[in-house]
């Protein structure tokens, strides 16, 4: 028995006492949240809970625990409380529930779900029913407590502020058995895109780089005090442009080629801000404005080997003039060879830069040369003076020794005399200076 049956069954046994189940989004005072688990909390803003509980099929009614400890069951009656089960759910309304953690026990399933009548609601701005994969989205959410907006300085005390992707588990589609995923939080710190720092909206950092496929969105708030949810259907899809790189298939120059889906964006609206990191970290910049359905784009001339990085913002419309933006997956590739013409002409370049330095090698070959050329002659002319000088030198010596006048020789008599004539003129010479000092006397 499905779900539309044992509803349609319940609703129409309820002829005295119905249950008002307002649509999600059509009254201001209801808020509703997926049961994930079997706690959920009430909080004083509650003025009332509607449970649509959905079981096995053939199980037990759902036993309630109240924050204080007490029980309530199908079967038994309280003043504020209507209850009706059925073969696989139950449909409870509660007035004035006690506030703090409730538990519920029971075969439950994970559509069941919980609608509460507060005065205390959490907005969420929808989005768009479908979104490309990795598209930026802005989300936002606040908090509305009787009809006021509450800010930051009011709500300081919140701890989570998530949003999930819970797979729809639809066969077929790449996200069949994902699971949920947590895909980003709320803030309100005026950085990003959000506005304004302390206005009381939130605005949401997705991250949509998930399979492909529909998907439940769900924003929850939550704390020690209270809980709030929100929920829409969101179908991911594939991205309308595919890029390769071409390897220096044009004019030996590497291209960028872009493939469009103009059956779901117009290529004409879309930008491209296209980035290429070189070897040396070098970031140079190039744009792209208007597209074909494909588009070549040429990078410029690879004059050096190494790891490249591309990375692509795209920016657009869809045919239905939705704006979207994006980034494609980065692109790297490591160069060990140069294209042909710029391998040619960097070939050309090292060969004439090498003549250059050739000549410019031989050129101080010849100066170095030339300079110790000179060096020997000024020592060889400094060697043949000295040894002029020294020959002059030598050659006057020997004509002094050869010329110089040498005395006779003396017999012994010629000696002998000559000593007795010294002897006398001494002898001579004493007396003399005798007779002088005699005469002065």
């Amino acid at each position: 028995m499905n779900r539309k049956f044992w509803m349609f069954s319940l609703i129409a046994s309820m002829l005295l006492t119905p249950l008002v189940l307002a649509a999600e989004a059509t009254e201001n005072s209801e808020q509703k949240i997926q049961l994930l688990s079997n706690r959920f909390r009430v909080d004083q803003a509650v003025e009332k809970i509607v449970f649509i509980i959905d079981r096995i099929p053939q199980s037990a009614p759902v036993i309630l625990i109240q924050p204080d400890g007490s029980k309530l069951y199908s079967n038994k009656r309280q003043k504020n409380v209507k209850w009706m089960d059925g073969n696989a759910g139950d449909m409870i309304e509660i007035v004035n529930p006690q506030i703090g953690p409730w538990q519920i026990i029971g075969n439950i399933l994970p559509s069941s779900e919980i609608r509460l009548a507060t005065s205390l609601q959490l907005q969420v701005e929808p989005i768009p029913p479908s979104l490309f994969i990795g598209e930026e989205i802005k989300l936002t959410s606040s908090l509305v407590f009787n009809n006021r907006l509450l800010k930051i300085g009011q709500v300081d005390d919140l701890i989570k502020h998530e949003v999930y992707l819970r797979s729809r588990n639809e066969e077929g589609q790449d996200n069949f058995g994902a699971g949920t995923f947590i895909i980003g939080d709320f803030v309100d710190d005026g950085y990003g895109l959000d506005e304004k720092s302390g206005d009381g909206v939130f605005t949401g950092r997705l991250d949509l780089n998930k399979p492909m496929g529909n998907y439940d969105l769900l924003v929850r708030v939550s704390n020690k005090v209270f809980e709030r949810e929100y929920k829409q259907v969101l179908l991911l899809r594939a991205l309308p442009i595919a890029v390769d790189l071409l390897s220096a298939a044009i004019g030996d120059q590497y291209t960028l080629r872009f493939i469009i889906n103009d059956k779901i964006v117009d290529p004409n609206s879309m930008m491209l801000q296209i980035k290429v990191t070189d070897p040396n970290s070098t970031i140079k910049h190039h744009s792209i404005n208007g597209m074909a359905a494909i588009h070549l784009f040429r990078l410029p001339e690879i004059e050096e080997m190494g790891r490249y990085k591309i990375n692509i913002d795209v920016f657009g419309k869809t045919v239905a003039g939705r704006d979207f933006k994006f980034s494609l997956k980065q692109i790297k590739v490591r160069l060990s060879v140069l294209p042909k013409a710029v391998a040619k002409k960097a070939l050309a370049k090292f060969d004439s830069e090498r003549e250059t330095a050739f000549e410019k090698k031989l050129k101080r070959k010849a100066l170095a040369e030339k300079r110790q050329h000179k060096k020997e002659n000024r020592t060889l002319v400094f060697i043949a003076i000295m040894v002029n000088v020294i020959i002059l030198l030598v050659g006057a010596l020997l004509l002094w020794l050869f010329f110089r006048t040498k005395k006779p020789k003396l017999s012994k008599e010629e000696k002998a005399k000559l000593k007795e004539e010294q002897v006398k003129a001494k002898a001579d010479k004493a007396q003399a200076k005798k007779d002088k000092k005699a005469d002065k006397k």
